[in-house]
């Protein structure tokens, strides 16, 4: 918006104010809720909305001030924004004067604050109002501010529900009365994690007619306050919970998500569920309440009887709802975004329980923690003659380590100390373990090294990852001659940054080293998964090797699957053995091994290559038609869409018959895949055939080209 009477004054606040880190997190009270199935409310996704804009015509006659911090402020202080109807009486916390008494609140964190004015004469109606914290995006980033109580002349007066943006990156807000706001901007977020039903305009301006004093108590959340639920579907289906607003046969604990820390969540059935079909934890708005947070379950009760669990993973199916699964047969592989409480998903799954044990349930229940993103930061060094080493890798070394946990952006020290003085330095850096995966974004930016005590002369270094995974801001570096192509600073100045930061004759002798460094909070880096692979990186995908997979369905539905399909695929491990035969179905659902001899291909570089499968004694039964014929691979999609591989000169061969030369290439998944027939996504079969009997194979020969050895 603009205001009245000063021209705007940009970037004062930037200069002026001192930067406060915080990162405490709160503490949890949780118990387990029963549901009213008829006020559950419906989630759902908001739609980006553009920026904040005034309309030419709407905009008053003369431009109010950029709120200014004072530099004697000492960090970040909420304020109320305000200019009556006539804009007689104001207040923008610029360091002007203003005929207000203001009630501000330095804030040092997540908590509950109170920020007010109470004017020299009645303000006369409302032209804005807002909830502001000058530098909030800088000290407090992504914080949500959560109105409590409005109070105009110690009267409380109604409110509906804001959301939190900032107009100008640095400072935060919550609009209480904005005209000028038309839809929300692309920054809104809430406390809730839902700015769908958030407002610019929450209060009835009719409640400031006359007014002597304005108050509003808020809650600023680091993090939101959100529900926790179980999903699930039975066998038959008949008996599910979804949390969608839709009533179910079903009680449903659920849980109120108000930090990190221990929850219950359950259903219990008005029949007994028979068999278990998919079941998976859930917080309605985790990805945006807790982003990067991690799911742990402790333990799964059945009929109040605890059953073993297996190890699951964390992650998201659609960027809002947070999930670990229970039991997802529709999974083949974990997904990229998949994460572990333990900073590994290695042997993590989509099924983490034996359906068996859910063969009639009464009730089930689900223990979990929530637990925070944290890493740890530590000094990766080699002397002179590498004869004293540490780099953080599980090996022992002959020095004393000090490590940093790191919650979040703030001040943190790491250091080393060594049993007999050392000389000479040929490498050293800060290193965040897995910061660019827990901490994306963020900048590392040392302050202060200490050699024996004694701080050093420190230049601008930068912030990196050699590996995607590591983050670090090297300290003394002679292998790199210019700047990656990663680097990054929170100034955004990268001219005069260097590897080399310090001047390595100031280590001899050295008994022990310190360097402090503010973690810096930076926008996360999202990988647009539709950028063309590099050269480097299709350089790598180019020379490993790979494999295809010949795969069909007939009529009735005697099938081998794709080999990286959840239920019946090359590593299920539900159902082991029927990727290597070809499987059908009896009357009642048993499955029947058809037998059959599969011969597949390894892709080790360009080529023609076959594969077949020969069908066994039995044939394909009675079966008429193909549903699908196709040769799965584990070639990644890119490296076809981005032209660095092709698939070309398919040749089919059923039997004696004569062969059909028919390509199409699938890349809509994660690998290519050869299509020869797909009743389901394509009108019509290529050619005419007639199905093959026992005993008779079944080929598809094909050139690859682009693979390397």
């Amino acid at each position: 918006m603009r205001r009245k009477l000063f021209p705007i004054v940009s970037l004062i606040l930037a200069l002026a104010m001192t930067l406060v880190c915080v990162g405490s997190f709160a503490e949890v009270k949780s118990t387990g809720t029963i549901v009213d199935m008829s006020m559950v409310e419906v989630a759902s996704t908001a739609e980006e909305a553009p920026a904040e804009e005034v309309p030419a015509e709407e905009t008053p006659a003369e431009e109010a001030p950029a709120e200014e911090a004072p530099a004697t402020t000492g960090g970040a202080v909420a304020y109320l924004m305000y200019a009556d109807g006539s804009w007689t009486n104001q207040y923008w916390y610029d360091g002007n004067e203003y005929p207000v008494t203001e009630t501000n609140a330095v804030v040092t964190g997540p908590g509950a604050y109170t920020v007010g004015l109470e004017f020299g004469e009645e303000a006369q109606g409302l032209a804005f109002a807002a909830i502001g914290i000058n530098g909030g995006e800088i000290s407090f980033p992504n914080y949500t501010i959560e109105v409590k109580a409005i109070r105009v002349n110690g009267e409380e007066i109604a409110f509906e529900k804001g959301y939190t943006s900032s107009d100008d990156g640095v400072t935060t807000r919550m609009n209480l009365y904005n005209e000028w706001v038309s839809e929300l901007p692309q920054d809104a977020r809430s406390f809730d994690g839902k700015t769908e039903d958030a407002k610019p305009i929450v209060v009835d301006k009719e409640a400031f007619a006359a007014v002597k004093t304005v108050e509003v108590d808020f809650v600023l959340h680091q993090f939101g306050v959100d529900t926790a639920y179980l999903m699930y579907a039975d066998a038959a289906w008949a008996n599910q919970f979804w949390y969608d607003g839709n009533e179910y046969p079903v009680t449903a604990t659920t849980a109120t998500v108000d930090g990190f820390g221990d929850y219950t969540v359950g259903l219990a059935f008005e029949t007994p569920a028979e068999g278990l079909a998919f079941a998976a934890l859930g917080i309605v708005n985790g990805e945006k309440t807790y982003p990067g947070a991690y799911l742990k379950i402790n333990e799964i009760r059945v009929n109040g009887e605890a059953i073993d669990v297996a190890k699951g993973y964390t992650s998201s199916d659609d960027g809002i709802t947070t999930r670990m699964n229970i039991y997802n047969e529709w999974v083949s592989a974990l997904p990229e975004d998949a994460r572990s409480f333990d900073g590994t998903t290695e042997g993590a799954a989509p099924i983490i329980v034996d359906k068996e044990a859910f063969a009639s349930v009464s009730s089930v229940e689900v223990d979990f923690s929530l637990v925070p993103v944290t890493d740890v930061a530590y000094l990766m060094f080699a002397n002179g003659d590498w004869s004293a080493q540490y780099w953080y890798d599980g090996n022992e070394y002959p020095v004393t380590a000090t490590t940093a946990e790191i919650t979040g952006q703030g001040f943190y020290t790491v250091g080393l100390e060594f049993p007999e003085p050392v000389d000479g330095l040929a490498f050293a850096a800060v290193g965040i373990a897995k910061g660019e995966q827990t901490f994306s974004g963020y900048f590392i930016d040392i302050t202060d090294i200490k050699v024996n005590g004694k701080s050093i002369d420190v230049n601008a270094g930068y912030t990196s990852s050699d590996d995607g995974i590591t983050t670090r801001e090297n300290i003394y570096n002679e292998w790199v001659s210019e700047l990656p192509a990663d680097a990054r600073r929170a100034d955004g100045i990268l001219e005069g940054a260097s590897p080399i930061i310090v001047d390595k004759d100031a280590f001899t002798g050295v008994k022990t080293i310190e360097v402090s460094f503010d973690y810096i909070y930076g926008k996360p880096i999202v990988k647009d998964e539709n950028a063309p692979l590099t050269e480097e990186e299709a350089a790598e995908l180019l020379k490993a090797d790979y494999n295809a997979y010949i795969g069909l369905q007939t009529e009735n539905y005697i099938f081998r699957n794709a080999w990286d399909e959840a239920n019946y695929g090359r590593d299920s491990e539900a159902n082991p053995g029927f990727f290597n035969r070809l499987t059908g179905w009896d009357a009642d659902n048993n499955a029947v091994d058809y037998g059959g001899t599969f011969e597949d291909a390894a892709l080790t570089t360009a080529g023609t290559y076959t594969v077949s499968v020969t069908t066994g004694e039995m044939g394909l039964g009675t079966d008429g038609f193909f549903r699908l014929l196709f040769v799965s691979t584990d070639v990644p999609s890119r490296l076809v869409k981005d032209g660095f591989v092709t698939f070309e000169d398919v040749q089919v061969k059923l039997g004696s018959a004569a062969t059909q030369k028919y390509t199409d290439i699938d890349t809509s998944g994660d690998y290519v895949r050869i299509v020869v027939i797909d009743q389901y996504n394509r009108s019509e079969d290529p050619f005419g055939y007639t199905m093959p009997g026992a005993d008779t194979p079944i080929t598809v020969t094909f050139t690859v080209t682009g693979l390397t050895d």
